[in-house]
């Protein structure tokens, strides 16, 4: 039973299928979930008996055939961490960067056509994007080139491959606080009534991202890094 003294990260972790319950209510469970819910739910912004019955509904619903997300997360938990590490880089890491180089060219496209009805708005979307490009980027090499191996190499971690876990802990900070942005910038990922196939595919494919980088970053921030730790 999921009560409010468990935390977004623990609710995630033993019940992933609850996922697009939270992402439909921006609730951060990835950089943001480590306080129980009774402590960081308390701004008024969402009634917390709601949520709690809606996710103990959720849990005792059959979860689907196609699996998703809650199977790989369920999967991924059962993997070594060296295995874990393999899995972030061959999937996440993949995706993620074939995603970025597909937005790279959809939003400059969108940005040019729509310039004149919606050039405000989108060329600060634009300029986002490509800030947050440039920082997964960076953050993507210095895992699989520094990190990574460091964790590979150091079964029993040292405080030197421990440091730079807490720096890219805290980089998924700041990648998360953009992607909260982006949702705000684009009004959840809604287009305008003139939108066009390319401006509703741009941000079908914005809303696919975000996601796809808030399991990844709980699953490095939550299953990763803490049993690396404990090691």
């Amino acid at each position: 039973m999921i009560t409010s003294k468990m935390t977004l990260a623990e609710v995630v972790k033993q019940y992933p299928q609850t996922i697009p319950y939270l992402n439909d209510l921006h609730l951060d469970y990835c950089c943001g979930g480590h306080l129980p819910m009774d402590e960081s739910l308390t701004d008024g912004s969402v009634d917390l008996p709601t949520i709690l019955k809606d996710l103990n509904r959720i849990v005792e619903e059959k979860v689907s055939e196609s699996g998703g997300s809650s199977a790989t997360i369920e999967d991924f938990g059962k993997l070594s961490i060296n295995e874990m590490l393999n899995d972030l880089e061959t999937t996440h890491h993949v995706q993620e960067r074939d995603m970025m180089a597909q937005l790279e060219q959809l939003l400059n496209k969108i940005l040019i056509v729509h310039y004149p009805h919606h050039g405000e708005e989108l060329a600060k979307i634009h300029n986002l994007f490509a800030r947050m490009k440039a920082e997964l980027e960076e953050h993507f090499a210095k895992e699989e080139r520094l990190v990574f191996p460091l964790m590979r190499s150091n079964p029993h971690p040292d405080k030197k491959t421990l440091a730079f876990i807490q720096e890219l802990e805290g980089e998924h900070v700041g990648v998360g606080d953009m992607l909260k942005e982006m949702q705000k910038l684009t009004n959840d990922y809604q287009v305008p009534e003139d939108a066009c196939p390319t401006y509703m595919q741009t941000y079908r494919l914005l809303k696919d991202f975000t996601e796809d980088i808030f399991v990844h970053v709980f699953k490095e921030n939550s299953i990763v890094f803490p049993e690396y730790a404990e090691q």
